[in-house]
Order: structure tokens, then sequence, then C-alpha cells
């Protein structure tokens, strides 16, 4: 390459550098941000430390839940053999009975977070961020259909995620 032919390529760059800074400013197409497109969608934004926080609130409200429950107070009386077998046979029954299905439904708009906090708030799930993240590393996000679906308390998060998605993610 010679002198001539730098020179041309040079100026060449300059022009267009010139060209490039006077009419971006005056052809800025609308941009759609992040943020903006998350607000279009009713999606939001957390930080790592708000989904730390939002795990450690639920590992501690199971904590208090698990301490909350108590066992019946055995009463003494003159009958209190046949209280202790009542008291005994009252906690079989408990553990022998089967979960209740509960009736959920998915509305439309609703994000995989809107799904974690209504599975939690209906008591279908322990974790909402363990949930949230199952569903992520599945990639199942995407596949939650809208509907009315049939869950169990006693369900994992995989099976509830294969209900939602209608077994559409592995």
């Amino acid at each position: 390459m010679d002198k001539h032919t730098a020179r041309g390529l040079a100026i060449g760059f300059f022009f267009t550098a010139v060209i490039l800074i006077v009419f971006k400013p005056i052809f800025v197409l609308d941009q759609e941000t992040v943020t903006s497109y998350l607000e279009d969608n009713n999606l939001v934004v957390i930080s790592k430390e708000e989904l730390v926080k939002m795990e450690q609130s639920d590992h501690s409200t199971l904590e208090e839940n698990d301490g909350s429950e108590h066992e019946p107070t055995r009463m003494v009386t003159d009958n209190g053999k046949e209280l202790e077998k009542q008291v005994s046979k009252d906690n079989q029954e408990k553990k022998e009975s089967k979960p209740e299905d509960k009736l959920f439904t998915i509305t439309e708009g609703m994000v995989s977070s809107d799904v974690a906090f209504q599975l939690k708030k209906n008591g279908l799930i322990k974790n909402q961020g363990e949930f949230i993240k199952t569903l992520e590393s599945k990639n199942g996000a995407k596949y939650i259909q809208i509907g009315e679906y049939k869950l169990n308390p006693s369900m994992s998060n995989d099976e509830i995620i294969s209900v939602i998605t209608r077994n559409r993610v592995a």
C-alpha cells in the first residue's frame, strides 16, 4: 500500500466518522430498552440479592411452620389411657389421609414468578425461589399453559412443572 492509497483510506474513514456523528442523533430510532420491554410484558426484574432474600424468607417461613405444628396436648383425666389412644388414632388418620387436590388456575398474562407466588400462596410448593430455579433450568417458563389444574401439595416441583406445561418439558 503506497502513500496515496493510505491517505485516501484515512480520509474516507474520517468522513465516515463525521457523517455518523452528525446524523446518528437525528435518525435515532425508538430503541426499546430491556426495562420498557419488561414493563410492557408485566415482568419484574429482581437482583440476585433480592432472590437470595426471597429464598431465605421462604426457608425461615418453613422453619417457623415446622415449629408451630404442635401435637394435641394430652389431658390428664381418669380416662388418660383412652385419651392417649384417641390422640394416637388421630395422628394415624392424619398420616394416612391423602392430601386433597387443589384447583389451581393460570390466567393470561401470568409469568413464572406470578405462578410460583400463587403456588406458594395455595400451599402447593414450599419454596418459591427453588420452584423458579427448577422451572428455568428446564426452560419451561415459555411452556406454561393457561388453564385450570388439579394439583396436590405432595407433588414435587418437577411434577407440578410437567402438569402446568402439559408435559412439554422433560
